[in-house]
C-alpha cells in the first residue's frame, strides 16, 4: 500500500513539471512574438462590404503593427428605419490590446489586408490622430478593399489588349516571311544579299589593296615618303625656332631685340598723340576732321556743281544751248566739213593760195 502511494506521489510529480514545463512554454511564446495575451484587452466593431477569407483569430495590426486578433464576425443587422449598405454587410468585432487604446480614434478606419499574393487577410487598423478615443464596443469606420478577383478582372482588358498585340505580331511576322513591305524585302529578297554580298567582297578588295599599299590610301598608310616629308619639314621647323631663339635672322631680332619693341612703343606713342590733336582740332587734318566750316564749304561747293549741271542740261542759256542746242552741232559739223576740204584744195594746189603780186611805185 505505501508503495502505491509513493508511485501516485511521483506521477503526480511529473504531471505537475510537465504543466509547469507548458506553462513556461506558452509564456516564452507570447513573450518572443510579442503579443502580450495576457494584457488587458477591449473590444471595438467595424463593418467591411465583404470578408471571404478572414478567420476568427486573424491578426489585427495597428499601422502594420499586431495589436490584437479577430474575436467575432457575422452577418450585420439592419439598421431600424435605414435602407440596407452594402458596405456595411459584415460586423467584424476586434479585440484590441488596451496599450494601444490611445491610438485608435475616430478619425481611424479599417479595412482587408492580404498578405502576399495569395496569403492570409488580416485587417489593418490605420492611426488617428485628431479624432476622440475609441471606447469599449466603440465603432472604427471600415474601407472596402479590391479582392484578388477585382484585381483578376481589371486584367481582362489587359489580357485582351495584349491578346489583339499577338494577333497583330502574328500578321506582321507572316507578311515578312511572305515578302510584303521593306522589312520583307529585307529579309527575303534575295537581289539584297547578292548586292550586300558584293559591297562586302569589294571591302574587302579594297582592304587588301590597302594593306598591299595600292592607291593613295595605301601609299599614305605603307609608305614611308609622307612620313619622311613629315620629320623633314619637323626637323626644319626645329632649326627655325633654334634660330630665332639665338637671334639669328629678321625674325629672331624682331623677337629678341629690346630695339625693335622700343621702336614699336614709340610709334604707338606717337600715333596716340596724333590721334589727340585730330581729336583737338590741331593741325590741317585735324581742322578738316572737326572744323564745320570745311564741311559747309565743300556743301556749298557741291551745290554749286549741282546749281551748274542745272544750268547745263537746261536750254534757256547760252552754256545750255552750247550742250543741248542741235544747231550748234550741225554748224561745228559743217564748219569741219568746209575746214576739210580747204586744207584738201590747200594740199592739191597751194600756189592757188600764196600767189603773191609785187609792184613797184
Amino acid at each position: 500500500m505505501p508503495q502505491r502511494n509513493q508511485l501516485r506521489w511521483t506521477e503526480l510529480r511529473v504531471g505537475i513539471f510537465v504543466l509547469a514545463g507548458i506553462v513556461l512554454v506558452v509564456l516564452g511564446i507570447f513573450y518572443i512574438t510579442g503579443t502580450n495575451a495576457l494584457g488587458p484587452r477591449y473590444r471595438v466593431v467595424t463593418y467591411l462590404p465583404e470578408v471571404e477569407g478572414l478567420a476568427i483569430g486573424a491578426p489585427v495590426t495597428l499601422d502594420g503593427v499586431q495589436v490584437g486578433n479577430v474575436d467575432a464576425i457575422r452577418v450585420a443587422r439592419q439598421r431600424p428605419g435605414q435602407a440596407a449598405d452594402p458596405n456595411r454587410s459584415v460586423e467584424v468585432t476586434l479585440r484590441i490590446n488596451k496599450d494601444y487604446e490611445q491610438y485608435i480614434r475616430t478619425d481611424s478606419h479599417a479595412n482587408l489586408f492580404t498578405e502576399g499574393f495569395l496569403g492570409n487577410r488580416v485587417v489593418s487598423v490605420q492611426r488617428g490622430y485628431t479624432g476622440q478615443v475609441l471606447r469599449e464596443g466603440g465603432e472604427v469606420p471600415g474601407l472596402e478593399e479590391k479582392t484578388i478577383r477585382d484585381v483578376v478582372a481589371s486584367g481582362d482588358d489587359l489580357m485582351r489588349n495584349l491578346s489583339k498585340l499577338s494577333t497583330q505580331l502574328g500578321t506582321v511576322v507572316s507578311g515578312v516571311q511572305k515578302g510584303q513591305g521593306t522589312l520583307g524585302k529585307l529579309v527575303t529578297d534575295q537581289t539584297l544579299y547578292d548586292r550586300l554580298n558584293n559591297v562586302v567582297a569589294r571591302a574587302d578588295q579594297i582592304t587588301a589593296s590597302v594593306q598591299q599599299g595600292q592607291g593613295t590610301i595605301g601609299k599614305l598608310i605603307n609608305s614611308d615618303a609622307l612620313y619622311n616629308k613629315v620629320d623633314s619639314a619637323a626637323g626644319r621647323a626645329d632649326d627655325v625656332l633654334a634660330a630665332v631663339q639665338e637671334q639669328k635672322g629678321s625674325l629672331g631680332k624682331l623677337v629678341y631685340d629690346p630695339g625693335f619693341h622700343d621702336s614699336a612703343k614709340q610709334f604707338l606713342a606717337n600715333g596716340n598723340s596724333f590721334l589727340a590733336d585730330l581729336r583737338e582740332g590741331r593741325g590741317t587734318l585735324g581742322k578738316l576732321a572737326t572744323d564745320d566750316t570745311f564741311f559747309t564749304e565743300w556743301r556749298q561747293t557741291g551745290q554749286n556743281l549741282r546749281e551748274a549741271t542745272a544750268s547745263l542740261n537746261s536750254k534757256d542759256n547760252t552754256a545750255g544751248k552750247l550742250f543741248s542746242d542741235p544747231k550748234l552741232y550741225d554748224n561745228v559739223t559743217s564748219l569741219t566739213g568746209d575746214m576739210r576740204s580747204l586744207i584738201g584744195d590747200f594740199r592739191t594746189n597751194p600756189k592757188k593760195f600764196l600767189h603773191v603780186k609785187f609792184s613797184l611805185f
